[in-house]
């Protein structure tokens, strides 16, 4: 069900009056019975080029661009496997018009990150450039346009840039964990035998790669970039015909070279020998892959296809379902889900993952063999299809509440995705009308029909990933496809009745309002408070956040603790409902939980709207004072993180991921990775111990911001948060507030890795900072370091060609009154580590030396300065900033000032602050290098 789909993932269409647009008009439509968006305006060039525009209000001022050209790797021929991908890269090299990098420093210029606002992906079967412009006027609009034609028209493959880009391909194909390679090459070439998607990896292979050449690219690129197979998307705050007739102005010239290609053969599912594959990996967990192909046939999408797949959706979500609860509770799989999708040129395929608990793959297989058997002989219940369309129809009604608040880059990224998908889309409302016209149509049976054809078609194949080489695949599978069906989980009513009492309602005793935030502190008799701030960012939207404890600062410094365990509590329930009742009670409605912390208190966290805002806080309350205590979900959790432990040590950059934390707090066992034996030893009893103070502790400070009024949330809090009993002030022992960076070492701190033996990591970092003063000079540093890492994009990436992605960052704590580190990192090959480190130190000694150029600094302030901007029009950003605005006042300055402190922010300044903070003393590093050598 695309369309459906699309819109439970956030698709929402503004209605407005159709404009006048030239050539085919109603290419996107043609086919399909359901009606047009107005508010878009689709056209053809006479070069055949597809465009669409439409005028969308957020983020104000700025426009989306999208290019998408119908050329992926299914496209390439046997010896030009990659080269899609890498002519993706080259283009940004380089054209007729522009220098190497030219529209990358442009498009910053004028506030676009790389990375974020301009980027570029290669798939299957397309190649998308993406630039979301912080700016609308019709300047920067002829620019970024003549840039985009540029690089789609002209690109110049110059061969002396051509080497180098040849090394970031290289270094972007090596950077994969051996693990995910192998196990997708080897799922591709069994389940998708015969088609061209089985040995089309899009990163190509290293003798691809190696082999290529400029001319090569060159003749791929001219034969499959055409105006023809083009189409461009541009939506945001301009005027349609603006849009239009720049677009016919820079593209209207172009014209492909020779004789447009033939569409490929994109081959036909075959037979094999064998049905069943092993990858035996050590430390890997027991996965079995299984998978039921059926040939791709290109179909309009319309009101029956939209039947269809709506059935298909709510039989695998009933078959989900199914599978979790088996998991939750005796399965002997930790995990188990079906899914399915039409993938265009590729299949019509349905996938079913099972991970198995303790090695135990084979009764693991049969028991989500059983369940699928009831599945398709059987029909479901109407209540469980009632459940199902109980949760589209809630998120399609939220899609609609938030339409007008939908943002320009979401709307032009699900354009291209409709296009890929050979859909189309269509407003949130006309949405939600042909619910509840399809709605009527989900019996039993048509369920039934949907779930049994999901499981047709040539399969199953299984691929078995598991940690030593087994046997006896073929029998195994053969075995759980004879498996008798299993026995269906209860159906049960749940209510908010079924949650405990808070108690007596509470009192307000006062009220502050920050007029220039529009924020208001409400605080109440109990000790709870409220920070507030309503706004219209994301129409019928509402986060919430309670805030309480004193976080990771009131763990030990020297004793391990189950802080990585935290996510898992928000699984455990809530009052008398397990996990199950939790889902249950939340069936059709906007409510959500989830739990973490961070330095200064744990968080409890939901996203609703204005009219269940009370149930919302109730909700979180209740966790509070009546958390549910489940051990069969700890042991799943417990399980599931030892079946996944040595995948932290699977590749270079998990095994950094895993160590630096720990490393760049100086050895503090607060951030120091758990333990194999810490795991095992884990029981429900002590996961308790654990938790259940940490919930008890502290005043509540809850953060509301969305959608909603001031009254509203005042009322709800009074009847659930503050109506709670006061709370005791979590103690922080001074001592562990004394968290140190790391000491300079004359040597890196070296780890090793299981994986690739071509893999490795450097991270170097320099001490600086922490406390609540200096917020100035940590700005200062945080610019310093978008320089830092510009600057190893161009000698490490740009020139040298020895990584994809170098990084560089700066942290400081405001609670830890030492801890401060600015850092910088990258994937290279082991023999090249060294070339990070000189690197690295001899940028940030420059930059202590010397100012940055006017260029350089606007290239590095600019997009901060929009992403600001743009971040300060959302939920989220208000949802952080105002945290422990009722405890700390003077967060309160250091929000306010936060654009200000960056638009008065000179060259200067950054170069002070890296010679004082930074280059001050020595630096310390950390590497991880692999633990066996590459065969030669």
């Amino acid at each position: 069900m695309l369309l459906l789909r699309r819109c439970l993932l956030a698709l929402l269409i503004l209605f407005a009056a159709p404009a006048q647009a030239g050539g085919d008009t109603n290419w996107f439509y043609r086919g399909s019975d359901i009606p047009p968006d107005p508010a878009w305006i689709f056209g053809t060039l006479p070069n055949g080029l597809h465009y669409a525009v439409r005028r969308n209000a957020l983020p104000a001022g700025q426009v989306s661009i999208r290019l998408r050209m119908d050329v992926g790797s299914l496209m390439e021929r046997n010896e030009e496997r990659g080269w899609a991908h890498f002519i993706e890269h080259m283009v940004f090299r380089g054209t007729a018009a522009s220098g190497d990098g030219e529209a990358r420093e442009t498009w910053q210029r004028l506030g676009a990150s790389f990375g974020s606002d301009t980027n570029a992906s290669t798939q299957p079967t397309q190649t998308v450039f993406q630039l979301d412009l912080p700016h609308a006027d019709r300047a920067s609009l002829d620019t970024s346009l003549r840039l985009l034609d540029g690089m789609a028209d002209t690109a110049s493959f110059d061969p002396k840039i051509f080497d180098a880009e040849r090394g970031v391909v290289l270094a972007e194909y090596g950077r994969r964990t051996e693990l995910s390679v192998e196990l997708g090459d080897l799922t591709r070439s069994l389940f998708y035998a015969g088609l061209t998607f089985a040995d089309r990896n899009t990163i190509g292979t290293e003798a691809t790669l190696k082999a290529a050449t400029p001319a090569g690219l060159r003749a791929f690129y001219e034969r499959w970039y055409r105006p023809e197979r083009a189409t461009l998307v541009m939506v945001g705050d301009a005027d349609p015909a603006l849009m239009e007739a720049l677009i016919a102005d820079h593209f209207g010239g172009w014209r492909g070279t020779g004789a447009a290609p033939r569409e490929p053969d994109y081959g036909r599912i075959a037979g094999v020998r064998e049905p069943t594959a092993l990858l035996a990996y050590a430390g890997a967990p027991h996965l079995a892959t299984l998978g039921w192909v059926r040939p791709y046939r290109p179909m309009p999408h319309t009101k029956a296809t939209e039947e269809i797949d709506l059935a298909r959706v709510i039989a695998r979500r009933i078959l989900n379902r199914r599978l979790e609860a088996k998991a939750r509770t005796d399965g002997a799989f930790l995990s188990a889900s079906v899914g399915a999708d039409r993938s265009t040129h590729i299949a019509d395929y349905t996938q079913l993952q099972v991970m198995a608990r303790e090695g135990r793959w084979q009764e693991a297989l049969n028991q989500a063999f059983g369940i699928v058997a009831d599945a398709r002989a059987t029909p479901p219940s109407d209540a469980e299809i009632a459940r199902e369309l109980k949760n589209i129809r809630a998120a399609a009604i939220a899609n609609v509440e938030g339409e007008a608040t939908i943002r320009s880059q979401q709307r032009a990224s699900r354009l291209i995705e409709a296009i890929d998908d050979d859909g189309i889309i269509s407003g949130t409302r006309q949405t939600l009308a042909l619910l509840g016209e399809l709605a009527p149509k989900m019996t039993p049976a048509a369920v039934e029909a949907a779930m049994r054809g999901l499981f047709e078609g040539t399969g199953p194949r299984m691929v078995l990933l598991a940690p030593q080489p087994v046997t006896g695949l073929g029998p195994a599978l053969a075995a759980a496809e004879r498996a008798p069906p299993a026995p269906r989980p209860a159906d049960r009513a749940v209510s908010m009745a079924d949650l405990p009492p808070l108690g007596e309602p509470g009192r307000e005793v006062s009220r502050r309002h920050i007029d220039d935030l529009d924020v208001t502190i409400v605080r109440f008799a109990n000790g709870s408070t409220l920070v507030f701030k309503q706004t219209d960012y994301e129409k019928g939207s509402v986060d919430v956040e309670l805030r309480f404890g004193a976080g990771i600062s009131g763990l030990s410094a020297t004793s391990r603790s189950l802080a990585w365990m935290a996510p898992a509590l928000a699984s455990t329930g809530v009052g008398p409902l397990d996990l199950d009742g939790l889902e249950r009670l939340l069936t059709g409605r906007r409510l959500s939980i989830g739990f973490g912390g961070d330095e200064e208190a744990w968080t409890l966290r939901g996203t609703t709207d204005g009219p269940q805002l009370g149930d919302q806080l109730r909700l979180l309350a209740t966790k509070l004072v009546a958390p549910h205590w489940d051990p069969a979900l700890i042991q799943r959790a417990k399980a599931s993180a030892l079946e996944n432990y040595d995948l932290g040590f699977a590749s270079a950059t998990a095994r950094a991921a895993r160590e630096f934390p720990g490393l760049s707090h100086g050895g503090d066992m607060r951030w120091a990775p758990e333990a194999r034996d810490e795991i095992a030893r884990l029981t429900p009893e002590y996961f308790r111990h654990f938790f259940e103070p940490i919930l008890a502790e502290g005043p509540i400070e809850a953060v509301v911001v969305g959608d909603t009024s001031l009254e509203n949330a005042v009322a709800a809090m009074l009847k659930t948060v503050a109506a709670l009993p006061r709370r005791t002030a979590a103690a922080v022992p001074p001592e562990s507030l004394a968290v140190q960076p790391p000491a300079p070492n004359p040597s890196p701190t070296t780890f090793t890795h299981n994986g690739d033996p071509t893999q490795g990591f450097a991270m170097i970092g320099w001490s600086t900072f922490g406390g609540k003063s200096g917020i100035r000079e940590r700005r200062a540093l945080s610019l310093a370091a978008n320089m830092v890492q510009q600057r190893l994009w161009e000698r490490l990436r740009n020139l040298d060609g020895a990584t994809y992605t170098p990084t560089a960052g700066t942290n400081a704590s405001q609670d830890f009154p030492a801890w401060g580190i600015f850092y910088a990192g990258a994937e290279v090959r082991p023999e090249r580590t060294d070339l990070l480190f000189r690197t690295a130190r001899e940028i940030v000694a420059d930059m202590a030396a010397k100012p940055a150029t006017p260029d350089e600094f606007a290239r590095a302030i600019n997009p901060v300065l929009t992403g600001l901007e743009r971040r300060q029009r959302t939920n989220s950003y208000w949802l952080g900033a105002m945290q422990e605005w009722s405890r700390r006042p003077e967060r309160i300055e250091q929000v306010r000032n936060v654009v200000s402190d960056y638009r008065s922010m000179t060259a200067e300044e950054v170069r002070k602050a890296v010679a004082a903070y930074v280059t001050d003393a020595p630096d310390w590093a950390m590497l991880v290098l692999p633990a066996r050598t590459a065969a030669r």
